[in-house]
């Protein structure tokens, strides 16, 4: 029969191997001379060998070849200070498997003293998964970091933790500066409810396109384009807000510039006939709907055939900026001026019926007559015809505006080759 102390120490030992099987590391123990002595079903599955087939051999048949060498060298320095050590502070540690693939490992060391000797136990972590997601994490802080656009994220209250060198770039704040005040310090005079309205919607899990207008850190503003997206949890629940800005005032610029293109006429700047007959559809709309009055006016510059043929399309085209110039200078910023051919033009006055749009084309007349192009050492005199012609509820259509309002400029022209 056993005594009671060895009962002890066989439950002591069976203790301790209980523990050793149950660790959710690779459990490897060596002797002074770096022999394996003892490893856990763990370790078989991280390495691949079998039990048997490593009780006995050198530690160093676990790690890669190129490494042999200097780790026997730490293993000596090792065994002549043991204490409990992280190892791969400094540099990578890399395991290798039976069938001779590396992957990165973390490992513990303790010394374990017993009366044969001290002992060394290493707890080897696959961190394969975690070293990938690292990976992934630094790709995506450099993805961020490099990105050309605005990227921060905000708390649950709006406040911001995070603000990358795009954010920089476009408010003018450092992170430093950024990081811990709330995201309204960007919001515009004019957007004020913006935000209220657009992180409720965020917070319960939408995401948000807009165009909107922030301000920089020197107070100057800047239209952009935002995009709110909520940051959760991996239960679901959302734990913050990502932003991303863009500086869109160049496209909006380029837009600008491209509608104005499309709606004017590149030599005088009025608009041009597509978009002033739009322009005539939608008052005779509105004259049918509501019955408001508007006035046509058609308008042919005399003689300008002659102008051409005598002293060349500069001066004709000068001559065509001049009288364009000269109405919009004369009418309110409601009238609409529009070059409609050659050398016509013609002008809508909202609001005004026949009797207010007679006295305009008068001035109209009168003004015209004043301006002069020069030429070399004299001056070209101009004139115009005029065709009136009231938008009521009346009218027909907007096609039967101009063809009475062209019918009525060219008697009015023939008048004036009369009196001439």
């Amino acid at each position: 029969m056993a005594s009671e102390d060895e009962d002890d120490g066989v439950g002591m030992r069976i203790g301790f191997r209980d523990v050793l099987e149950s660790a959710p590391d690779a459990m490897v123990i060596v002797d002074a001379q770096g022999t394996i002595v003892l490893v856990n079903a763990q370790t078989e599955k991280l390495f691949g060998y079998e039990r048997e087939q490593l009780l006995g051999q050198p530690v160093e048949s676990l790690v890669p070849d190129r490494v042999r060498r200097s780790h026997a060298a730490h293993r000596s320095g090792y065994g002549a200070d043991p204490a409990v050590r992280r190892m791969g502070v400094v540099s990578e540690l890399y395991g290798r498997r039976r069938d001779g693939s590396e992957f990165p490992v973390d490992i513990s060391l303790s010394p374990l003293h017993t009366d044969d000797g001290t002992f060394v136990v290493s707890a080897i972590r696959d961190i394969t998964d975690r070293k990938r997601a690292e990976e992934v994490a630094a790709l995506f802080r450099a993805v961020v970091e490099s990105s050309q656009d605005a990227i921060i994220s905000l708390d649950v209250d709006d406040v911001i933790t995070s603000w990358n060198a795009g954010a920089e770039r476009l408010y003018g704040y450092t992170a430093a500066e950024a990081t811990g005040k709330s995201v309204a310090m960007l919001a515009s005079p004019g957007s004020d409810e913006e935000m209220p309205e657009t992180q409720p919607r965020v917070h319960a899990g939408e995401i948000d396109d807009h165009e909107t207008i922030r301000v920089r850190k020197d107070g100057t503003q800047v239209d952009v384009s935002v995009t709110v997206s909520p940051i959760c949890a991996h239960d679901g629940r959302v734990i913050g807000t990502s932003v991303i800005a863009r500086d869109i005032g160049a496209r909006l610029r380029y837009d600008k510039q491209l509608r104005f293109l499309a709606e004017h006429d590149p030599l005088t700047g009025a608009l041009n006939r597509r978009q002033f007959e739009r322009e005539v559809s939608d008052q005779v709309g509105r004259a049918h709907r509501y019955g408001e009055l508007a006035t046509l006016l058609t308008i042919d510059i005399d003689g300008f055939k002659q102008i051409n043929d005598t002293y060349g399309h500069r001066v004709g085209d000068q001559a065509l900026k001049t009288v364009a110039t000269a109405l919009r200078r004369r009418l309110r910023d409601t009238d609409k001026v529009a070059r409609v051919g050659g050398d016509e033009f013609a002008v809508l006055l909202p609001y005004a019926g026949a009797e207010q749009g007679a006295t305009i084309a008068a001035d109209l007349r009168h003004l015209i007559e004043t301006c002069t192009v020069p030429v070399e050492d004299a001056e070209v005199r101009l004139s115009m015809s005029i065709g009136l012609v009231q938008i009521d509820s009346d009218t027909k259509n907007d096609e039967s505006v101009f063809v009475e309002a062209d019918r009525l400029m060219y008697e009015d022209k023939r008048r004036a080759d009369v009196r001439h």
